[in-house]
């Protein structure tokens, strides 16, 4: 191996040049050209058994970023080291690798791990504009966990549903007639939605003219007393009122310490189950 002539070969990132009157534990030290374009002395021994892959620039380019890690480890609580791995453009050990290094466990103890084939489903209940509660009760999860999910996932693009052409022309329409209540209700739309797209086109619709109706007591007491098997679609069929106002009207009750629970899937089967 000491008088091995290894010119022209090429050792993952190094291409051997020539030798040189060095030596290194017996062997002959050859000059190397990186493919970053930097030289490189290794020995014959080092090349051979693949000690020795780059002229450094490969160590660097190895390194974990603090963003890297920081992105490591949000997609550790969704996903396997495979799909980060893809998402990180790195290796599986490594990923494996470095989160033993930093004690970090696949899955998050408070959200059950992702499997494949319920990533597949979220991104198409994005894609459909589904709003985060309604993706948390088809997916069985909190809203919490939806709202990471699409942060860690990268899907924050599909998070707002875009407003098709025949959507704007009936937007300009109801608005002559309709509140923004009453319009979110028809185009299926959040409240806030409806109100932001009217401001954009400057269209003043009902709701600058008509007050919202006020919630009374036996309102305030029965959404509190639903809320945990009741969605707020259920609700406002039963208040007769928007699914948007509902929302907002639990948020201000929150807001002033009271109590009013999330809706629980296992609950609504229990109460379903008596009637």
């Amino acid at each position: 191996m000491r008088g091995r002539d290894i010119t022209g070969q090429t050792f993952d990132r190094l291409t051997a040049l020539e030798p040189t009157d060095k030596r290194s534990s017996g062997y002959t030290v050859w000059l190397c050209q990186c493919e970053c374009g930097n030289k490189k002395l290794a020995s014959v021994n080092h090349l051979l058994q693949g000690n020795v892959k780059s002229c450094g620039c490969l160590v660097k380019e190895k390194q974990w970023t603090p963003e890297e890690i920081k992105q490591l480890r949000h997609l550790a609580q969704f996903t396997g080291d495979e799909e980060i791995a893809r998402r990180l453009g790195r290796t599986t050990d490594s990923i494996r690798g470095q989160r033993n290094t930093l004690g970090i466990k696949l899955g998050n103890p408070q959200n059950k791990q992702w499997s494949q084939d319920e990533r597949n489903l979220f991104e198409i209940l994005i894609k459909q504009g589904k709003s985060n509660e309604e993706i948390a009760l088809f997916m069985n999860r909190s809203q919490s966990a939806i709202k990471q999910a699409k942060y860690a996932l990268g899907y924050r693009e599909f998070t707002v549903r875009k407003w098709s052409e025949q959507e704007l022309e009936q937007l300009q329409e109801l608005a002559k007639e309709k509140s923004i209540g009453e319009i979110a209700q028809i185009l299926n739309r959040d409240w806030t939605t409806v109100e932001r797209k009217c401001k954009a086109l400057n269209l003043t619709t009902q709701s600058k003219k008509v007050p919202m109706r006020d919630f009374t007591p036996e309102e305030n007491d029965y959404i509190i007393k639903v809320s945990r098997y009741m969605t707020n679609e259920q609700i406002a069929e039963k208040l007769d009122r928007t699914e948007g106002s509902i929302k907002a009207h639990k948020s201000r009750l929150r807001k002033k310490g009271i109590v009013v629970a999330s809706y629980s899937k296992i609950k609504a089967r229990y109460f379903n189950s008596l009637s």
